[in-house]
């Protein structure tokens, strides 16, 4: 790409500030084994939570730039709808579209991203799932660090779901009104959050309920294949794909949920 985008290091240092400031105590929030992440370009790869707030996104990429600095700090996969909403604000904290091009440029330049496999599937899906990871079977993630030949960072977050209630994640709703084509959204939430009550759409920006919230980072996962011909073959993609989501799984169901 001729033009990567760029972010703002002041931006982020002050956000990082406001984020230990009010998000941190508010969530109670830690975030475990930082130490874990290597140098170099790679994919945090987590489970997506609480509907359209994302605050473990915020509570994970402030500790990490606290104690790693920049390089490591993460650009983030965003959806589109997100971007169109919020791009201002969040594009010179590391926002990008969740473009495998944009990613790959990213990653070959040494950076991180962080991707959101299952996208709304696994940040819709229902409280009483709060401690299943729902990649939905994509696999974009994977098939990224094999072609670029980078490992997965496995990143979980407990807690998090409860910032939010999801009572129905809507999926036969969303197939009803093919949002998936005009949206790009296969969920259709029902929400109980703060201040609305109950709502019945796809993104709908809310007060999180002060849930306690705990991160973990887990250990790095490098795949024994790479290169575009190891990415065109889709069986080794799903099993790496199901091998990073085994990871973060085992990660959230480690983490005893906070209460």
């Amino acid at each position: 790409m001729s033009h990567l985008p760029q972010r703002d290091p002041v931006a982020i240092a002050r956000a990082a500030r406001r984020i230990e400031r009010l998000l941190v105590p508010y969530h109670r929030a830690r975030v475990l084994g930082v130490d874990r992440i290597p140098p170099g370009p790679a994919i945090y790869v987590g489970n997506h939570n609480g509907g359209f707030y994302t605050g473990d996104t915020y509570l994970f990429g402030a500790a990490v730039f606290r104690a790693r600095g920049l390089a490591d700090t993460p650009w983030t996969m965003t959806h589109e709808l997100g971007i169109a909403l919020l791009g201002r604000w969040l594009r010179p904290l590391g926002a990008v579209s969740a473009d495998p091009a944009t990613a790959a440029a990213l990653l070959a330049r040494g950076d991180k991203v962080l991707a959101y496999p299952g996208g709304d599937a696994d940040g819709a899906r229902s409280w009483t799932e709060r401690r299943r990871v729902v990649f939905d079977g994509r696999v974009g993630h994977a098939r990224l660090a094999v072609a670029c030949g980078v490992p997965v960072i496995p990143v979980a977050a407990a807690g998090a779901h409860n910032t939010a209630i999801v009572l129905y994640d809507g999926a036969a709703v969303a197939r009803l009104l093919r949002t998936r084509r005009w949206l790009r959204l296969t969920r259709w939430p029902l929400l109980l959050s703060m201040p609305w009550g109950l709502t019945f759409l796809p993104a709908v920006p809310h007060l999180p309920f002060p849930a306690r919230i705990t991160i973990a980072v887990g250990e790095p996962l490098r795949f024994d294949r790479s290169g575009p011909a190891a990415a065109a073959d889709s069986g080794y993609v799903t099993a790496c794909a199901r091998q990073a989501e085994a990871a973060v799984q085992a990660l959230l169901l480690d983490l005893h949920e906070p209460l």
